[in-house]
C-alpha cells in the first residue's frame, strides 16, 4: 500500500522542472520564511521527495542529487557545534543558498509574465499585407469644341461670383490723419498775438483734439523755443506748460514773424 506522500509525488513530482523548484514548493506550501529557512525541516522533506522518485522507479536528474547532498552538507554544519568566538564571525551556512533561491525567484517569475504574454497574444490573428497592384491603362480623352467652352464659360462664372463687387470702389481701407507742423506753429503764434501768454492743455486739449494733433502741436511748441520765438515755463515735473513770448522775440505780427513758415 502506498503512502500518501507517495501518491503526492505521482501527482505532483513531472511539475517540477528543477532542485529550485522543488525547493519554493516546500518553501511555500509551509510558508517559511526565505531569509530563515528551517534547513532541518526542508531537507527532510526533500529527501522525503527523492526517496518516493525511487519507489516510482523514476530517474532522478543528476542536479536533484548534487542539491540534496547540498542541503545534507548545510545540515551538517548547523548540527556540528561551535565556540562562540567562531559562531560570532563564520557566515550563516544557509546564506549562498538564499542568493541562489532569490535570483531563481526573480526568474521564474519573469517566466510567468512571458507565459501570459505567450497565452495572451496566442489569441490573435494575424496576416502579412497584401501586394495589391493596380493595372494601369491609358485614357483616351476625347474633345469636343462645345463641351470645352462650356467648361471653361462655368470656370469664368464660378470665379466671378468669388469677386466682391465693390472692389472697385474701394480707394483706401485706411485714411491716415495729415497734421502739418507749420499750422501748428502757426495757430501757436496766432493764440500768442490773441492772448500773449498760454496754457498748453487750453490750447491743445485730448477732450477736443486727437492724439497726432496734440503731438504735433507740443512738437511745435518745441521747435518755436528752439528757435527763440516763445518761451516755455514749466514749474513742476509732468505739471502743466505755460507759452509766452519771449523779450528779445521781434513781434509775431510783424513781417519777421513770417520766416517760420520758411523754417517750419
Amino acid at each position: 500500500m502506498e503512502s500518501a506522500l507517495t501518491k503526492a509525488c505521482k501527482i505532483k513530482i513531472n511539475n517540477f522542472e528543477g532542485p529550485f523548484d522543488l525547493l519554493f514548493h516546500l518553501i511555500e506550501k509551509n510558508q517559511f520564511n526565505i531569509y530563515d529557512i528551517p534547513i532541518n525541516t526542508i531537507t527532510d522533506q526533500y529527501m522525503d521527495y527523492l526517496f518516493a522518485m525511487q519507489e516510482m522507479d523514476l530517474e532522478i536528474a543528476s542536479e536533484f542529487l548534487v542539491m540534496a547532498s547540498t542541503l545534507l552538507h548545510i545540515k551538517s554544519k548547523m548540527l556540528l557545534p561551535s565556540r562562540k568566538e567562531e559562531q560570532e564571525q563564520e557566515e550563516d551556512p544557509r546564506e549562498e543558498l538564499v542568493l541562489r533561491l532569490l535570483e531563481y525567484r526573480k526568474y521564474k517569475d519573469f517566466s510567468n509574465v512571458l507565459r501570459e504574454r505567450e497565452k495572451e497574444w496566442s489569441k490573435v490573428c494575424w496576416k502579412l499585407p497584401e501586394v495589391i497592384t493596380l493595372a494601369q491603362k491609358d485614357e483616351i480623352v476625347e474633345m469636343i469644341p462645345d463641351e470645352l467652352k462650356r467648361v471653361y464659360t462655368e470656370l469664368l462664372e464660378r470665379n466671378r461670383k468669388k469677386m466682391n463687387p465693390n472692389v472697385n470702389g474701394i480707394n483706401r481701407i485706411i485714411q491716415h490723419e495729415k497734421v502739418s507742423m507749420r499750422s501748428k506753429m502757426r495757430e501757436i503764434i496766432r493764440e500768442l498775438i490773441k492772448k500773449g501768454r498760454f496754457r498748453f492743455s487750453e490750447l491743445f486739449s485730448f477732450k477736443k483734439r486727437s492724439l497726432a494733433d496734440v503731438v504735433t502741436g507740443f512738437l511745435a511748441i518745441l521747435e518755436l523755443a528752439k528757435l527763440r520765438r516763445i518761451r516755455l515755463e514749466q514749474r513742476r515735473i509732468f505739471g502743466e506748460i505755460y507759452v509766452s513770448k519771449t523779450e528779445t522775440a521781434p513781434e509775431l505780427g510783424s513781417p519777421d514773424a513770417r520766416e517760420l513758415d520758411s523754417m517750419a
